[in-house]
């Protein structure tokens, strides 16, 4: 599974130079983790943000580490062990980063990569006297420097590292080689595993098949619905009618913002000034919905 995985990052590093490179907006399209879309019910972003990187160097070094650290948890415990540990480390520094560092947006395997480093010092302390045991503790050079470097450097998420690791350990610990022995153990293990591949088919298809997506569109998207709409209203207050064809070529972001353009035509439609002022409630209403979601990343700016 250690190949796949590397391929996996691969598309969706493609992904991310095809449809608009690395724009804070386009890492959030494509699923990075951010605490407020993560409250609203975006859940999948914990997941699918592990295959997404900020650049060709945050891609190239997590590959490296994948692929060195990935070749020996694979040889040691086995491909559904490995691709267990790799998502379930990398849920759990996600989930970490996401108590931690609500507001700071995230992308990037390292919380994964942590977690296969845990996986083999946690199995280097359960079998002392073993080569298992020299290779674990001759991982804690990578983990004490990474740590320290995240820590020193504000920009590192280092929440995502720590909770990587963590379950990486407790993994390494109940997943240690002679897991599978008993058969309850291996029917658990391809259970697990199982579950695994459907956890992360279904994070993909929910977040972006058509039909089954709720996600966010486009923060850019969302600022130029919301700036066209305001400049409509200015146009009606200063004693003008906007014309038909500035509210027919508005694209409304979600279903709130589908709502304030129906409203829209049936003022054109109308001229009624009570469905003026439902047209004022619904923007303001659906204008700070934006501002509670896109927390810390847009900002409304005082009236000059």
């Amino acid at each position: 599974m250690l190949y796949p995985v590397i391929v996996f990052n691969l598309v969706f590093f493609v992904a991310t130079v095809a449809s608009g490179g690395f724009t804070l907006s386009n890492l959030l399209r494509l699923g990075a983790k951010y605490g407020p879309l993560i409250a609203s019910g975006e859940w999948q972003r914990l997941l699918i943000c592990i295959f997404l990187h900020g650049n060709v160097w945050h891609l190239f070094f997590n590959t490296y580490a994948l692929f060195q650290l990935g070749r020996l948890v694979e040889g040691i415990y086995g491909y559904r062990k490995f691709f267990m540990a790799y998502v379930l480390s990398g849920l759990s520094g996600s989930f970490l980063s996401y108590l931690v560092n609500f507001r700071q947006i995230g992308v990037g395997a390292s919380g994964a990569i942590f977690g296969l480093a845990g996986l083999l010092f946690a199995g280097g302390l359960k079998y002392r006297n073993t080569s298992l045991h020299r290779l674990g503790m001759g991982i804690l050079p990578f983990i004490f420097i990474n740590l320290l470097i995240g820590f020193t450097f504000p920009a590192i998420d280092n929440a995502a590292h720590v909770g990587g690791l963590l379950a990486g350990m407790g993994l390494g610990w109940v997943l240690a080689p002679g897991f599978s022995v008993l058969p309850w153990k291996r029917w658990g293990e391809r259970v697990l595993y199982g579950a695994c591949i459907v956890f992360v088919a279904l994070s993909i298809a929910t977040f972006f098949l058509p039909g089954l997506s709720q996600r966010a569109v486009s923060l850019e998207s969302v600022i130029a619905f919301h700036n066209r709409v305001r400049d409509i209203l200015v146009t009606i207050e200063g004693g003008e009618v906007p014309s038909r064809y500035a509210v027919e070529s508005l694209h409304p972001p979600d279903r709130e913002a589908r709502k304030i353009k129906e409203l829209l035509k049936r003022f054109l439609e109308e001229g009624n000034g009570e469905r003026l002022e439902e047209v004022e409630e619904a923007f303001l209403r659906w204008r700070r919905n934006v501002l509670r979601k896109y927390e810390g990343i847009v900002f409304e700016r005082e009236s000059e």
